[in-house]
């Protein structure tokens, strides 16, 4: 019966972290893809978008990315 209660005190949870979860792995991608990042420092960006939580990979996605330049 222990095991039921901790995930009756988790599920309430639940959205908030398949959203963090998300979009950690979406700002991770992005700056795998990217060919440039504002700051030049990729490591950085992946430090802060994993052990910022929810508030890194907004960040990244907010100020750390440059513009794609358009193909010709």
């Amino acid at each position: 019966m222990n095991g039921l209660d901790s995930i009756g005190k988790i599920l309430p949870f639940l959205p908030v972290i398949l959203l963090e979860l998300g979009l950690i792995i979406y700002a991770l991608v992005d700056v795998a893809k990217r060919k440039r990042i504002k700051g030049e420092s990729r490591v950085m960006w992946i430090l802060i978008i994993v052990f910022v939580n929810i508030i890194g990979p907004i960040v990244y996605l907010i100020a750390g990315r440059e513009k794609e330049e358009a193909a010709d």
